[in-house]
């Protein structure tokens, strides 16, 4: 099998090649378009040549990333040949919550079962080198008069300028390139039925976020990727300790945004061998909006890896917020805002291992999974707030999520959720999850 694929790229390379040199300078599309199609030809084939050398494991079910780093289904307006593409993903969420609390003080609570989300992305291939694509989220089945808890939501619109390989412009409403998750959020990619509670929304990478601004990505020499981008800043009127917990509430989503101050945001990453990535993200910003209070700057740095070979798979994540304190201090001290941790620390380590492996003809998987969380959403704060212990937690999830096919994923864990007030409440989750 490997020599047959070898075999067909080297054919390819070699009608590529012959196509190239029959080309007129200039002139006829549609040679250039033969040659394109034969070079995408050459790609698919080389990647399958790479999946066959490395044992088949390297390359998981669902690509973990599409083009330009996106998620797959998110990648669909750069993969047609011209014109309108259509694609989405959901996610169904039945969670059970224990009816006592960690201390084991009975405090009941209802079951819950939501539409968690359900997604639209629309995109349209103008040309070549210029491409739109949005995304169009409901939120627990969306946002009516009679349910105000719903959302309806633009997560990104924007317009990507594709110079080159390495160099491209994109400005719109985009995506934040922190963490793994904030961009790389279909349901099917993560193992969990909940995204990990350190990129949730929630925790100290509040995906999803996503702000108004332009930058440059590109593809670079040694299998670097990078991501460098301006937007407008957070809002620290909306930070707090409760509710959203983190800085979450400080982002804006591209509504009527208060853009006085910008924010800065970047990432870098490293695929050093195949199944392999290491890299670092980051995001600066002065969050008070306000032009004549005291700056408030809020910076996260962020540094993920992650493996994956024959069925196993591994990622871990170690994020670091500070809120400057003579911007807390300066807060109203009566406000939820003034409550923000002014540093936070945490990380989580996630593993699991396709069991299904061995059958070389199955499509499906079913990956048992365990990951472990840990964070303080309050590591120090102004000196008139006090840190609440519930903000030093830990959460460790044990699971399994069985695809029967790749876009598909039906997935199920338990999650002892841990923390130094003795309040935590365990759930056992159930979550389907699709992308097309």
């Amino acid at each position: 099998m490997k020599g047959l694929l070898t075999s067909s790229v080297l054919l390819l390379l070699s009608w590529s090649s012959s196509a190239r040199a029959q080309e007129i300078p200039g002139g006829d599309g549609g040679t250039s378009a033969r040659v394109e199609e034969l070079e995408r030809r050459v790609a698919i084939l080389s990647q399958a040549v790479e999946t066959e050398r490395t044992g088949g494991g390297v390359v998981a079910p669902v690509p973990q990333q599409g083009t330009f780093g996106m998620a797959p289904a998110a990648s669909k307006a750069y993969q047609v040949k011209d014109g309108l593409s259509i694609g989405g993903y959901g996610e169904t969420l039945f969670s059970v919550l224990s009816q006592r609390l960690q201390d084991g003080t009975r405090a009941p609570a209802n079951n819950t079962a939501d539409t968690l989300r359900a997604v639209l992305y629309v995109g349209f291939k103008f040309t070549d080198w210029l491409v739109f694509n949005s995304e169009f989220e409901f939120e627990h089945s969306g946002f009516s008069d009679e349910h105000p808890e719903g959302e309806a939501i633009v997560e990104f619109a924007y317009l990507d300028f594709l110079l080159s390989k390495g160099f491209n412009l994109r400005a719109g409403q985009i995506l934040l390139p922190v963490g793994f998750l904030n961009e790389l959020h279909e349901p099917p990619i993560f193992l969990g039925a909940l995204r990990p509670r350190l990129e949730d929304q929630g925790g100290m990478i509040p995906s999803t976020w996503h702000e108004i601004g332009f930058g440059l990505h590109g593809e670079l020499p040694a299998n670097l990727s990078y991501k460098l981008y301006v937007i407008n800043g957070m809002n620290a009127a909306g930070f707090s300790a409760e509710k959203t917990g983190s800085i979450g509430g400080g982002r804006q989503d591209g509504h009527q945004a208060i853009a006085n101050k910008p924010g800065f945001t970047g990432r870098l990453d490293w695929s050093f061998l195949p199944g392999a990535l290491v890299g670092v993200s980051f995001y600066v910003g002065d969050s008070q909006q306000d032009r004549q209070a005291t700056p408030l700057w809020t910076t996260l740095v962020e540094g993920h890896a992650e493996y994956r070979v024959r069925g196993f798979q591994a990622r871990a994540v170690l994020a670091q917020v500070t809120n400057s304190r003579s911007g807390v201090e300066a807060l109203d001290p009566s406000s939820d805002a003034a409550t923000v941790g002014t540093q936070q620390l945490g990380g989580y380590v996630e593993a699991g291992y396709d069991v299904l492996t061995p059958l070389p003809s199955s499509r499906q998987a079913l990956i048992p999974f365990v990951r472990y969380e840990r964070f303080n959403l309050q590591r120090s704060v102004a000196p008139r707030a006090t840190a609440s212990l519930e903000n030093n937690q830990s959460i460790i999830a044990l699971g399994a999520n069985y695809k029967p096919i790749p876009q598909v994923a039906i997935k199920a864990d338990y999650d002892v959720n841990i923390n130094y007030a003795l309040t935590g409440r365990n759930q056992f989750n159930v979550a389907l999850g699709y992308l097309f």
